[in-house]
């Protein structure tokens, strides 16, 4: 397998490690310019709702209404039927053990005091 060559500025950071993963990437991947403004909406969204009060179905629709919007754009979360998809995307994520872990990783690392 050859190595890829890459661009410091495109790289994940440390931090980011487990963001790969929302976005069907590897680490280490190149992104796209439009990945990484996606990216850093979403975790500014998150890093602006997500409390440590907010009960764990709390957190995971937060997480998917920022990850909704940054991907598809505001209109989208606010437009008829987005509160059901939210809500059945959130409960997805809760019956799965490994989507649940992934998620408080993200409360985790972006919830305020």
């Amino acid at each position: 397998m050859p190595v890829k060559e890459r661009d410091p500025g495109k790289e994940w950071s440390p931090t980011r490690q487990f963001m790969p993963v929302l976005l069907g990437k590897e680490i280490g991947d190149k992104l796209e310019d439009n990945d990484l403004e996606k990216l850093e909406l979403f975790e500014k969204g998150l890093a602006q709702e997500l409390k440590k009060e907010d009960t764990i179905e709390q957190a995971i629709s937060k997480i998917v209404r920022m990850a909704v919007a940054a991907e598809f754009g505001a209109a989208l979360v606010v437009s008829p039927g987005a509160k059901q998809m939210i809500s059945t995307i959130s409960r997805g994520i809760l019956q799965d053990s490994e989507l649940r872990k992934q998620a408080l990783l993200i409360v985790d690392r972006f919830a305020n005091a």
